[in-house]
């Protein structure tokens, strides 16, 4: 069970960095929560990539950091959608919206480097 949560984060770590790729033209607009955002998430990306590069056991058996990792990226995924595909809800189409999910995804992130490099000293 323990390696299938882990296998599916890695899943949907690729498919949260083509997410964060069609998020770029929203990101860049929202000055400066955005480029904040952007600039964690690659740091987070490079630090997931080594992580999952080193094959270590811990990040394995960490369930709740592999399941925390899967509700990030299936909210950025809820947000690329909105963002992309349903364009018409024009009440949540606005930088408020997205401000708002930028702050909380900053905080987010600054979590999950913070445990991930606290699982890589494991």
């Amino acid at each position: 069970m323990k390696k299938a949560i882990y296998y599916i984060r890695i899943i949907l770590f690729i498919l949260f960095l083509v997410a964060l790729f069609l998020l770029i033209d929203k990101l860049f607009t929202l000055q400066p929560f955005g480029s904040i955002f952007f600039i964690l998430s690659l740091i987070y990306s490079f630090i997931m990539i080594l992580s999952i590069l080193s094959k270590k056991k811990s990040f394995i058996d960490a369930v709740s950091y592999n399941i925390l990792s899967i509700g990030v990226y299936l909210y950025i995924g809820v947000l690329c959608y909105i963002t992309n595909i349903s364009s018409k809800l024009t009440i949540m189409n606005n930088d408020i919206y997205y401000r708002n999910n930028f702050i909380l995804m900053i905080i987010l992130f600054i979590g999950l480097i913070l445990y991930t490099i606290e699982l890589n000293k494991e």
